[in-house]
């Protein structure tokens, strides 16, 4: 019988503190809503400037990219304005720098050939691009490197499809898809 009445009174004594933080896991009376809809993912677009900044992309240690920012030297005399997306291209053809090493950044970009220079032929919501390296044997990383630098390089939102064709005479075209 003691037995009993010490086991209810534990039990009681375990049940009263459980009860009184009920309303705490609830969420604070907060009541529950439904899903709502708030657009597409984040743009990079607002953390870098297009005037200044390039924005370019490299292998994360997850396998993943990882956009990175540069804001280059212009040239004396260049015009004001997005910097070029050639320019851009061969930032990231030079591949990451010390900092972005230290930070795990990595490129799956051959080192460039010495084939025909970079040319970019812009139009609307497309970009074809000349490259100075074969892309016939690039891995999917290597392809999004690319396709992601140059499309936000032609574009704010990195909409633009991209249309990729190495000295080799291969081709490729797709688009960032990006989800940042």
């Amino acid at each position: 019988m003691r037995r009993a009445r010490r086991l209810r009174s534990t039990a009681l004594a375990l049940v009263v503190p459980v009860a009184a933080m009920l309303p705490l896991l609830g969420g604070c009376g907060i009541p529950e809503t439904d899903v709502i809809e708030a657009g597409g993912p984040a743009s990079v677009q607002a953390f870098f400037n297009r005037d200044s900044d390039m924005l370019l992309f490299f292998r994360a240690p997850d396998g993943g990219m990882s956009p990175v920012i540069r804001t280059p030297d212009r040239d004396p005399g260049a015009t004001a304005g997005p910097i070029p997306t050639e320019k851009i291209i061969q930032a990231l053809l030079d591949g990451p720098r010390d900092e972005d090493r230290a930070a795990g950044l990595t490129t799956a970009l051959p080192a460039p050939g010495t084939g025909p220079t970079i040319e970019v032929d812009p139009s609307p919501g497309r970009v074809t691009t000349r490259l100075p390296l074969s892309v016939k044997n690039l891995n999917a990383a290597a392809l999004r490197q690319l396709t992601c630098t140059i499309a936000y390089s032609e574009d704010p939102d990195g909409q633009a499809v991209v249309q990729l064709t190495g000295h080799d005479g291969a081709s490729r075209s797709g688009t960032c898809g990006l989800a940042l």
